[in-house]
């Protein structure tokens, strides 16, 4: 499910971990806990040479809008 709420588009949590939202190939990128809650925290993929800005509410993860 693809959200666009108050916190950007929503990037899905599988197993636990947030997976590259640019390349797919199911690179996993942080372990993120159900309660857990960050403001622009800035994650690498090394398979894409991508940084992606994320918002961690409640253990849901969102691409963080340019502010």
């Amino acid at each position: 499910m693809k959200a666009q709420g108050k916190y950007g588009k929503m990037i899905p949590v599988q197993d636990g971990w947030i997976t590259c939202p640019n390349c797919r190939r199911n690179k996993r990128l942080k372990r993120i806990s159900p309660d857990e809650s960050a403001e622009r925290v800035g994650v690498f993929c090394r398979d894409c040479k991508t940084e992606v800005f994320l918002t961690i509410h409640q253990g849901q993860c969102y691409e963080s809008r340019s502010q």
